[in-house]
């Protein structure tokens, strides 16, 4: 993980992140309140996007 750029380490820990509370609120609280959290998936693949157009540019 030492080679990805800030881009990537950023989209993989909030998809982490957030899989992980969202399965602790889906167990702990309401599986519908969990829910809420599933657009920052979009924000998270986004992200990656952005670090891939980083790392390698148009020519």
């Amino acid at each position: 993980m030492r080679n990805w750029n800030k881009y990537f380490r950023i989209a993989f820990w909030g998809a982490a992140l957030t899989f992980v509370v969202q399965l602790i609120i889906a167990v702990a609280v309401d599986p519908y309140l969990s829910s809420a959290l599933t657009p920052f998936y979009a924000v998270w693949g986004i992200t990656a996007v952005v670090g891939w157009r980083h790392e390698h540019p148009r020519r």
